[in-house]
C-alpha cells in the first residue's frame, strides 16, 4: 500500500527548470560569434565546444560576448603582501536574430571566486591557482548562459527592434 501511494503521488511530478533543448540545437552551426574582452580566445574555444562550428556562411543568429576580469587583493598581511585574491568574471551576452534584425536576449552574468597565494615571492603554485580559478569561473559563467538559453521560450521572439 505504501509503495502504491508513493507511485500515485509522484506520478505528476514536474521539474521546475525544464529545459528546451530544441532552442540550443537551433543555435548549433547556425550562429556567428563576436567575442571581445579579456581572454577572448579562451572564451571562444569554450563556447565553440557547445556551438560546434561558426563556419555557416548564412547564419540566422549572432552571439556577441564581452568578457571582463577583475582581480583584487582580499587579505593583505602585516608585511603588505597579499595572501588572498578574488577574481570576478563579468561576461555580457547579446543574441541577435540576423534575419529579423532584432535582439532576442541580453544577459550579463557575474561569477566570483578567490584563491590563496602560495608564497610571498614568485610562486608557480600561485600562478597555477590563479589560472585554474579563472578557467573555472569562465566555464561556470558560460555554462550558466547555456542553461539560460535552454530555458528561454522562443528564438523568434524579439525584445527590441534595431
Amino acid at each position: 500500500i505504501v509503495i502504491m501511494l508513493f507511485i500515485t503521488n509522484c506520478a505528476n511530478l514536474d521539474f521546475v527548470y525544464e529545459s528546451n533543448k530544441q532552442i540550443f540545437i537551433e543555435l548549433k552551426n547556425n550562429t556567428s560569434l563576436i567575442i571581445i574582452g579579456d581572454e577572448a580566445d579562451k572564451v571562444n574555444a569554450y563556447i565553440l565546444s557547445f556551438l560546434e562550428s561558426t563556419n555557416n556562411k548564412n547564419p540566422n543568429y549572432q552571439l556577441s560576448i564581452n568578457s571582463k576580469i577583475t582581480e583584487e587583493a582580499q587579505v593583505i598581511e602585516k608585511d603588505a603582501i597579499a595572501s588572498k585574491f578574488s577574481i570576478e568574471y563579468h561576461i555580457g551576452y547579446s543574441l541577435y536574430n540576423i534575419n529579423k534584425k532584432c535582439k532576442i536576449l541580453e544577459a550579463e552574468i557575474v561569477t566570483k571566486d578567490s584563491y590563496d597565494s602560495k608564497s610571498a615571492g614568485y610562486s608557480f603554485g600561485t600562478d597555477l591557482s590563479k589560472n585554474e580559478t579563472k578557467r573555472k569561473l569562465m566555464s561556470k559563467n558560460i555554462d550558466q548562459f547555456i542553461s539560460y538559453i535552454n530555458r528561454y521560450g522562443d528564438l523568434n521572439n524579439c525584445n527590441s527592434e534595431n
